[in-house]
């Protein structure tokens, strides 16, 4: 059966979606997430995994290949065990309307990401779409519609599993105070997931 994983990546906090056996887990590795964050989401069935520790260099190269390698490492030592030549992995596009060196930055640590991955799965199963075909995919790409409107297709139409449940039943704990807006993270569950469900259909897998 394949194995199908999607990565929201990141440097601050990159989050996986996968679909093993007709389950799907939802995985973060976050730079920094307050403990109440953290319980919320143990506890909603989402696997939240340290990272090793931030290097700092004189040379700011050095210190982006390091930690991109760390942090590709990190993600893989969790994941490893399902990373075969059966599985197929998906991404979004970056967004190039950043500025500056952010948009490098996070270039630069996604094809880390992807070299490391390319050492377990072929390179050829390995996908990554537009922002906005996968918001099309989630049923979000009229103009004016972003994050919540994601959010809110996920807790209408999304899998069965604890995460969503948790989301449906609960949502209040993942507001923050004055119920305006999530708590951190997740917009980035959902987005994964979103790009899991483009792969699944674009790819007919």
């Amino acid at each position: 059966m394949k194995n199908l994983i999607s990565f929201d990546f990141s440097i601050s906090k990159p989050t996986a979606c996968m679909l093993y056996n007709e389950k799907y887990y939802f995985f973060s590795w976050p730079k920094n997430l307050n403990e109440k964050y953290k319980n919320i989401y143990l506890n909603s069935g989402v696997t939240i995994s340290k990272r090793t520790e931030h290097v700092e260099l004189n040379d700011i190269m050095q210190t982006e290949v390091i930690n991109a390698s760390n942090l590709a490492n990190d993600i893989i030592i969790v994941l490893k065990e399902y990373l075969d030549n059966i599985s197929y992995i998906s991404f979004e596009g970056l967004s190039y309307a950043s500025k500056g060196n952010v948009t490098l930055s996070l270039s630069g640590w996604r094809y880390i990401f992807q070299y490391c991955l390319s050492k377990y799965i072929p390179i050829e199963n390995m996908f990554t779409y537009s922002p906005i075909t996968v918001k099309s995919i989630a049923g979000c790409a009229k103009r004016g519609m972003g994050k919540t409107d994601m959010i809110n297709a996920f807790i209408k139409n999304g899998p069965i599993c604890k995460f969503r449940l948790s989301l449906f039943e609960k949502t209040e704990i993942f507001m923050k105070k004055g119920g305006n807006s999530w708590i951190d993270n997740v917009d980035d569950f959902v987005d994964s997931y979103w790009i899991l469900e483009t792969l699944r259909k674009k790819e007919n897998l």
